[in-house]
């Protein structure tokens, strides 16, 4: 709904909000949804369509046997954290999948030595960089998975490096050349998107500089949600080469561009790994394989359910059938107070994204990026009819300037989290 908003904007914002599409947020996940007319639920399906089904015949191709591999589709199927992401994070799980697929790539041309397999590498690993920003911290990473795969053979490191990154930096040259000529910030989109997504408590460790605190937050992270990725502990077991490193690294990654939030789901990021580096499935006892598939399928819901994330809990009550509050419940009880009324809403939608949506009328909103919004927020009366804030001061700018009166206005809707005024005429 994040990307269909956005989307939404570039199309029929007032004006257009085309940095949407290239400026502050990455461009492939607007793009896909886009194609969709901005409908997010049709580009989650066909993104999470296109990678199980690629990751399917993954599994198949290495595992001929039905006995074998069926087992491992259902589990990818059922696998909460990455149901969660196919079903609610597309842009999460098409980021995590390039990411090993650009791996899983350069090793079969290590081991098969076919030149279409690291030709392919390079604009895949490129196309990661559209998903998401962070993968710019995987950069060294990578680098040194090409020196550990091709240490004996020194001249290939080069020439391999060369042809693997090119993709990748000519993305990132072209995208930061453009942010100059437009914002006169050629990485500026880099420090918005962190600020956007910032997490209050990584902020707080990084400020602290000590890297010790940060991987000691990292690792309780991964012990929380061991339960969920005990199939790729064990099949770490068949298989030491550092390529195990990488689902590590990008929980890192997130964590330094401050996209990582404590979620379960944040655990299928191994499971990924595990099914797509289908080499260690071979040597895999059957019991011992089908029974860390049920542990990891049983528990990793029954995490979620005390999760610190409202959405992943949602969607793990969901799966167990308890009643909670819907995440869009308040927004669509906003949407039928605007629906019979007309007049000008100010909002900020750092926030407010869904209502902007789920009211596809992005004209009746004055919002941060328009130019009369900060003189709306200054003199409201004049500009606007009703004003929409949550109450959460360090993220939305109306309830920052306002808290909870505002002169000539008066409440019309209030929850724990949002309140709407409407002017008094």
């Amino acid at each position: 709904m994040f990307f269909s908003e956005k989307a939404l904007l570039v199309r029929q914002g007032v004006p257009p909000r085309l940095e949407n599409f290239g400026f502050i947020y990455p461009p492939l996940p607007i793009l896909i949804t886009s194609l969709f007319n901005g409908n997010v639920f049709w580009a989650q399906s066909f993104v999470a369509s296109l990678i199980s089904t690629s990751m399917v015949f993954q599994i198949r191709k290495n595992m001929p046997k039905l006995s074998q591999s069926f087992p491992l589709i259902i589990f990818m199927t059922f696998s909460f954290p990455v149901l969660f992401l196919a079903t609610q994070r597309f842009d999460l799980y098409l980021y995590f999948f390039l990411i090993v697929l650009s791996a899983k790539l350069l090793c079969q041309y290590k081991d098969e030595g076919y030149s279409l397999h690291l030709f392919t590498s390079g604009p895949v690993f490129g196309a990661a960089f559209f998903t998401h920003f962070s993968s710019i911290y995987l950069l060294p990473a990578f680098l040194f998975l090409i020196y550990r795969l091709y240490r004996d053979q020194p001249k290939k490191i080069v020439a391999i490096s060369i042809t693997f990154f090119t993709p990748f930096l000519v993305s990132l040259f072209i995208f930061a050349y453009i942010n100059f000529i437009f914002t006169g910030e050629a990485l500026g989109f880099l420090v918005k998107y962190n600020v956007l997504f910032s997490n209050a408590e990584i902020a707080i460790l990084l400020g602290s500089a000590d890297i010790i605190e940060d991987l000691k937050y990292i690792l309780k992270y991964i012990l929380i949600i061991v339960p969920a990725i005990i199939p790729f502990i064990w099949g770490s077991i068949y298989d030491r080469n550092m390529l195990l490193l990488l689902p590590f690294l990008i929980i890192f990654s997130l964590f330094y561009s401050t996209l990582f939030f404590p979620a379960i789901y944040f655990g299928a990021i191994f499971i990924i790994h595990f099914l797509v580096m289908t080499r260690w499935l071979q040597p895999f006892r059957q019991t011992v394989l089908l029974s860390t598939l049920f542990v990891s399928l049983l528990l990793s819901p029954m995490i979620a359910l005390s999760s610190s994330d409202p959405h992943e809990k949602n969607v793990a009550h969901a799966l167990f059938g308890s009643q909670q509050e819907g995440n869009l419940d308040p927004y669509k009880k906003m949407v039928a107070l605007f629906d019979d009324t007309e007049g000008k809403i100010l909002l900020d939608d750092v926030s407010g994204y869904p209502l902007v949506y789920l009211m596809e009328q992005p004209d009746r909103f004055i919002l941060p990026y328009q130019f009369e919004f900060a003189t709306a927020l200054s003199d409201p009366a004049r500009f606007v009819d009703y004003i929409v804030a949550w109450k959460d001061k360090s993220n939305d700018l109306v309830f920052q300037r306002f808290g909870h009166n505002i002169e000539q206005f008066q409440k019309l809707f209030e929850d724990k989290k949002v309140i709407v005024w409407r002017k008094i005429t």
